[in-house]
């Protein structure tokens, strides 16, 4: 049966009060280490007591995913794998890893011959119709059944090759998922709640190397920098990454969180402050709820304020698209206000 006692806090957990300790150790970046992971915006530390988190969060995990989630086999807040899984979001800790290089590639053409199919295929209803109208002119000097016997089989080839390389990413994922689909075999970094401490990882993508610890470092000794970059269309968007004021170590938190508003980006700094701040409770999202009962600090403070258990797994669509529109007008208000 699955242990779920509440974790037990080390001595070097983080609290707030952490990051006004000062800082002895002089800096040891170099240049191209400060241009790739400290450059932007260094934001501040704060106390976070607001329930605040991005948006995102709450429109990718929707009650509806919720549940189906808990109705799957052997579920579990603690399943028997999480101590050696890469890829982790609980109680205890944020640990990220990437997808394989295979995986990552496999999908990307899945999704390049799903787009190109619905685009070549809306492309070619357009161009057709169109073709149609203006072969009906007076001033048209073309027939439409030889332009119909030229173009369609240059759209038909072209479908089917978006065809064959949807269907056959989605076949290899169906059929050799242990081949095709998965994650790095170790993580890529770790946040701690119950111990305060961030593990950066020496090199994932190696067996050999996988879960060698390169930096643990305390996370009051981590600054937090959101970085932009522009879309093709001009576009403004945002990551973060946590640097180490000394030595170079850093964390991007961009595969978890994404390249997103920099709204978002604020509320998952944020986020993350309350995470690993034992005085608090953990955050109040779909994705941890079902988590609280297993940090002490977090139960504690649902008996004292009466927060139903499945507040966000029993909630109807109605009333949770409500909560995202809620949250969106506050974080507006609280970082824009």
């Amino acid at each position: 049966m699955t242990d779920l006692t509440p974790i037990t806090y080390a001595d070097t957990a983080h609290t707030s009060e952490k990051f006004l300790w000062p800082r002895s150790e002089t800096c040891h970046h170099g240049k191209r280490f400060r241009l790739s992971a400290a450059s932007g915006q260094r934001l501040t530390y704060r106390h976070p007591t607001e329930a605040l988190f991005p948006a995102r969060e709450l429109v990718d995990t929707p009650p509806k995913r919720l549940r189906e989630l808990e109705q799957m086999p052997n579920h579990s807040p603690r399943p028997s794998d999480r101590p050696e899984h890469p890829l982790r979001w609980d109680e205890e800790c944020l640990r990220y890893t990437s997808q394989t290089k295979i995986n990552f590639f496999i999908g990307v053409i899945r999704g390049l011959g799903m787009v190109g199919f619905f685009l070549v295929l809306f492309g070619a209803v357009v161009s057709l119709i169109a073709i149609y109208f203006a072969s009906k002119s007076p001033q048209s000097d073309f027939n439409y059944n030889e332009m119909l016997s030229d173009l369609i089989p240059v759209y038909m080839y072209i479908l089917a090759f978006c065809l064959s390389m949807w269907g056959g990413a989605n076949l290899l994922y169906r059929f050799f998922p242990n081949y095709t689909s998965g994650y790095q075999p170790g993580p890529m970094w770790e946040l701690n709640r119950r111990t305060g401490m961030v593990k950066v990882y020496a090199n994932s993508a190696k067996k050999s190397t996988a879960w060698k610890v390169a930096h643990e470092l305390p996370f009051h000794e981590f600054d937090c920098y959101i970085q932009s970059s522009p879309t093709s269309q001009g576009i403004a968007q945002y990551n973060l990454s946590l640097v180490h004021y000394s030595v170079e170590a850093h964390v991007a938190l961009v595969g978890m969180f994404g390249v997103t508003s920099r709204l978002d980006q604020l509320a998952a700094w944020d986020m993350l402050q309350r995470f690993m701040d034992t005085s608090q409770p953990l955050p109040d999202s779909p994705q941890w709820e079902q988590f609280r009962p297993l940090d002490p600090t977090t139960l504690e403070w649902d008996k004292e304020t009466g927060r139903p258990p499945r507040f966000w797994r029993d909630m109807d669509d109605e009333t949770f698209n409500q909560k995202i529109v809620e949250l969106q007008d506050r974080l507006s208000a609280f970082y824009y206000g």
